[in-house]
């Protein structure tokens, strides 16, 4: 009879984990500019990850999840915009504003991941 013993994970390797999940988020997001099937994957990791998280990393997921929402609020308003032929440049430059938005949010939140630093106002629209 043999007996296993489960030690309690070591809170700086699951904290180390979970910073590393918060990135591949921000990586994710950040390939998504271009291919935008990764930002629904980080998007995904963000909302399975979220509760677990210690308290500045789960600004982090939050953070990233806000991003996301509004990115496709803006997307689907340009794309009304684009399909009126009359208003449609500027469905084509809330595009480009979307895309640059999503990129300095996305690039802000992992210098501050990197940094150790949690998001202020995850909750906000602003970086």
């Amino acid at each position: 009879m043999t007996q296993t013993i489960y030690e309690p994970e070591n809170g700086q390797a699951t904290e180390r984990d979970e910073r590393l999940m918060a990135g591949l988020g921000y990586v994710l997001i950040l390939v998504g500019n271009i291919i935008g099937v990764t930002t629904l994957i980080a998007v995904i990791l963000a909302y399975a990850r979220k509760d677990a998280a210690p308290g500045w990393l789960h600004s982090h997921y939050v953070f990233q999840i806000r991003t996301f929402w509004a990115a496709v609020i803006g997307i689907l308003a340009c794309s009304l915009l684009v399909a009126t032929v009359i208003l449609s440049p500027f469905g084509l430059l809330g595009f480009a504003l979307i895309w640059l938005w999503v990129l300095v949010r996305s690039i802000i939140g992992l210098i501050r991941l990197i940094d150790g630093r949690g998001n202020a106002d995850p909750q906000g629209y602003w970086v």
